[in-house]
């Protein structure tokens, strides 16, 4: 029986995400749709149920057919809503598909590349037991004693020190400590949204995000966004106008899951634009420190001259995971979150907040940043020749400039279920793409997360989820040819 509970609804549902596929770019005009029965066995549903659905595309010119070879993206289109833009909310639909993919990311034995997050080989453990060491000889009771919200003073002084090289001045004050960047989202959200508001998010867009949303019984708006230049700022300025938007979300700086960096030119129209509609921005900074220098764009903040924009970033993906210290700069929306804090008992570890203080005092923080740095383009270069060299045609892939996470689109007609299950038959664990759109369902996007090294362990699970992708995109496909690795493929 087809999953979903309402007969007339499954065709729709079909329906709605090819038209999705469609119209974000991620399906080019003349594209291949995947055959009929990969599409049935995607939505573990009928024959039947896919043939309705691309009816109905094709009645409303948004495919054409060719018999006995397939469906295709029409190139013409249908007309669209207002402007060409759909303004359309959904209810978030992923937590169960995340905690899923997290529980089995976690009981593997070998290493797995879905989690994005800092492996130890990457961790500066020994400047860490540096710090600790110093703070065990100070004998200092403000190790094992409470540091009540808004979070160690000296370590705000710090971090106000490296907001200024995201552009933002602000005092200590201003910054709110946090136990980690998803608590910081959170608040931020709870502060300046009610349950049932509607919330303009990239698509795709992080997970945690999204989690976030559904947990507070919020609805997204996905916004149509470029693979290189981030959110469509166009599409989103007709949904203020519209009225559609209570709040803006985003991850403008090494996005999760696609990597790219969203232009300064067009973070302060967005700023702007946000400004004049009187809607606050929730900005996720978490991956700045992995720009290389020269390239890092200032943060949204920095536009904001009225206190609308919240500020989240966290050491987490750059010094010590486990230590899960974050922060906030929650602007006019400040004594909202503080309250929410203490109200919560959201007190954040003393010990974590000494030694980071310590950590950044003594200039570890630059000295550990630039090296990592280093460490994580070997690992991209290795993944932009593997695409090249061993991957399916028609992969489309943009070399992100920094971080550790890779976004891999597959060929439309690939099966993704096949493809995590042979990867699953040979050891690896592949996560499905539906946890980053808000209605949970899946594309043939693939995110990769190399917060490791360059180990013969890790090429080898990469060269597997190579063959496997070739498996799962069927026999005729030959491998890809990059003419340029800031531009997307070029085709032979």
């Amino acid at each position: 029986m087809d999953r979903f509970d309402l007969p007339d609804k499954r065709w729709r549902i079909v329906k709605d995400w090819i038209i999705r596929q469609i119209e974000s770019g991620e399906w080019a005009a003349e594209s291949k749709l995947p055959s009929i029965r990969s599409l049935a066995r995607m939505f573990e549903t009928s024959i039947t149920t896919v043939q309705r659905a691309l009816a109905d595309l094709e009645a409303d010119a948004y495919v054409s057919t060719i018999p006995r070879v397939g469906y295709f993206v029409s190139t013409a289109g249908k007309a669209k809503p207002a402007n060409g833009f759909d303004f359309s909310s959904v209810t978030v639909n992923v937590n169960h598909a995340v905690v899923a993919m997290l529980s089995q990311a976690a009981s593997r034995t070998t290493a797995s590349l879905s989690s994005a997050v800092l492996h130890s080989d990457l961790t500066p453990h020994v400047l860490l037991n540096k710090c600790l060491s110093v703070m065990a000889g100070k004998a200092d009771n403000s190790l094992t004693g409470l540091v009540a919200p808004p979070g160690l003073p000296a370590l705000r002084r710090r971090i106000a020190g490296l907001m200024l090289t995201r552009g933002v001045v602000c005092g200590p004050d201003d910054i709110l400590v946090t136990s980690g960047d998803t608590v910081a989202l959170e608040l931020a959200l709870e502060a300046v949204a009610t349950k049932g508001s509607t919330v303009a998010i990239e698509t795709p867009t992080y997970y945690g995000i999204l989690q976030t949303i559904e947990r507070l019984g919020m609805r997204a708006l996905p916004i149509r966004t470029h693979g290189e230049l981030g959110i469509d700022v166009d599409h989103l300025e007709e949904a203020l106008k519209q009225k559609k938007v209570s709040v803006i979300f985003l991850n403008p700086t090494l996005q999760n899951p696609r990597g790219f960096i969203m232009p300064d030119e067009t973070r302060a129209r967005l700023s702007q634009i946000a400004r004049e509609a009187d809607v606050p921005i929730i900005e996720d900074d978490i991956f700045f420190d992995l720009v290389p220098e020269g390239e890092r764009p200032r943060a949204i903040k920095s536009y904001d001259s009225s206190g609308q924009t919240i500020y989240c970033s966290s050491f987490s993906k750059t010094v010590a995971p486990g230590y899960r210290v974050g922060w906030c700069v929650a602007g006019r929306y400040r004594e909202a979150i503080l309250a929410q804090m203490f109200s919560r008992n959201l007190a954040v570890s003393s010990l974590a907040q000494n030694v980071l203080n310590e950590f950044i005092g003594r200039g570890y923080m630059e000295e550990h940043c630039a090296r990592l740095r280093s460490q994580l383009s070997s690992l991209a270069n290795f993944v932009e020749t593997l695409v090249r060299t061993e991957f399916p045609f028609g992969t489309v892939y943009v070399p992100p400039r920094g971080g550790f996470i890779h976004w891999i689109k597959l060929p439309a007609h690939t099966d993704m279920q096949a493809l995590e299950r042979l990867a699953s038959e040979r050891g690896c664990h592949v996560a499905g793409s539906g946890i980053f759109f808000a209605d949970g369902q899946p594309s043939t996007g693939l995110r990769i997360c190399l917060g490791t090294t360059l180990s013969p362990g890790v090429m080898q699970i990469l060269q597997v989820i190579a063959e496997c992708a070739h498996l799962a995109a069927g026999p005729s496909n030959v491998r890809l040819k990059l003419a340029d690795s800031r531009e997307e493929p070029v085709l032979p």
